[in-house]
């Protein structure tokens, strides 16, 4: 069994669909942390590569979320999630990425990884996501344009041959009376 082009490009478009909810879901989210954060400030986003000098822990010996860093011989503090502090060590040079507004609500940085890149700026996937809508569905437009009108066949079943067979002997029941000319009775016998 093969499936026509045309099923592929409602699937492609379905998914496309998916996935801008999808990412208006995440984007709204985003907003709404950043509306209920107390207190913060935005910040222009941007890639650093800094260099790993300590990852601070409190009296118990967990993971705090601030590491010192050092970026072209000055120190910087990171405020990075806990889960991403377990994934580098000292004296390591890492890509972090800055977020775009910084308040506690959510970690100031994150490490640079294509899911944490799509996931903090998915605007541009958005985009992008709508643009490949708008050319499946260009494309759709072109193939239904190229495709010859068939004649359309239609199909009976027996109902439809049986009730046209009655209606003929519907008519043959009519009687003309002689002399009348076209007038016509109908026998109305049961």
């Amino acid at each position: 069994m093969t499936t026509s082009s045309n099923t592929w490009r409602w699937a492609a478009i379905t998914g496309l669909w998916v996935l801008v909810a999808s990412i208006s879901f995440v984007v709204v989210v985003q907003a709404m942390l950043v509306s209920f954060a107390p207190f913060g400030h935005w910040q222009v986003p941007g890639l650093v590569k800094v260099e790993i000098t300590n990852i601070e822990r409190d009296e118990q010996g967990k993971i705090t979320g601030r590491v010192l860093a050092q970026k072209e011989g000055r120190n910087h503090i990171l405020i990075l999630a806990k889960e991403e502090c377990l994934k580098i060590e000292a004296e390591e040079e890492i890509w972090v990425l800055e977020n775009y507004f910084t308040g506690g609500a959510r970690p100031d940085q994150f490490l640079l990884t294509p899911q944490r890149l799509l996931m903090e700026y998915p605007e541009p996937l958005i985009l992008l996501a709508l643009l490949a809508i708008r050319w499946l569905r260009r494309a759709q437009i072109k193939a239904a344009k190229q495709i010859p009108d068939q004649p359309r066949t239609v199909w009976r079943d027996e109902f439809y041959t049986k009730a046209g067979r009655f209606s003929q002997t519907e008519a043959s029941h009519t009687l003309e009376e002689p002399g009348q000319g076209s007038q016509k009775t109908h026998n109305d016998s049961f």
